[in-house]
């Protein structure tokens, strides 16, 4: 396998970082809506948050390396079969997840910082606090995180069902462009 994309297929390092990002941002998304049902003094109360930061931080990380990746390795175009419409959509898609993967951890990171907090990742080190406290500033940061979320559940949906309907009605290479080999089932 490659390790860098070529002009009909995504590379090793591509497919890493989209599965880590996949699995980082689905398990967030998880964590925190379990999270939020807690109430103050259950005993995973705080764990919980500590881990949704400490996670949040890597996927920002990792959705930071994607982007410095796709600059210094341009990914493949979409695949030959796709009609007109679908490509724009694709396109479309594709921006706006970026963008929600971008704001939501900074949106998360905004609300700790907001209340005058650093952000501790594993213990190991701490992304300062930037902004100065405000309780304004967090509730938006909170509702955007909130919204942006729950956004992002329905794209990453409309995401999967994309790839889906390709490989299982159309039976084009899309959805194998991205994993490790053929897939059965078509």
């Amino acid at each position: 396998m490659n390790l860098y994309n070529t002009k009909t297929g995504f590379g090793l390092v591509s497919k890493l970082l989209h599965w880590l990002i996949a699995l980082g941002i689905i398990g967030l998304i998880a964590l925190g809506w379990w999270m939020v049902g807690l109430s103050y003094y259950d005993p995973w109360y705080n764990a919980s948050l500590e881990l949704h930061k400490d996670f949040g931080m890597v996927v920002l990380l990792l959705v930071f390396a994607k982007f410095c990746w796709q600059v210094a390795n341009r990914p493949p175009g979409p695949g030959a079969g796709l009609k007109p419409w679908e490509r724009k959509a694709s396109h479309a898609m594709h921006w706006v997840l970026y963008v929600l993967m971008l704001a939501v951890p900074v949106t998360g990171y905004m609300i700790t910082t907001a209340a005058g907090q650093g952000v501790s990742v594993f213990g190991l080190f701490e992304v300062p606090a930037i902004l100065p406290q405000s309780e304004t500033a967090r509730e938006l940061a909170t509702d955007i995180h909130y919204y942006f979320s729950y956004g992002a559940i329905a794209l990453i949906l409309g995401h999967a069902g994309a790839a889906l309907k390709h490989h299982f009605v159309d039976k084009d290479d899309t959805l194998i462009r991205m994993t490790w080999g053929k897939l059965t089932g078509r």
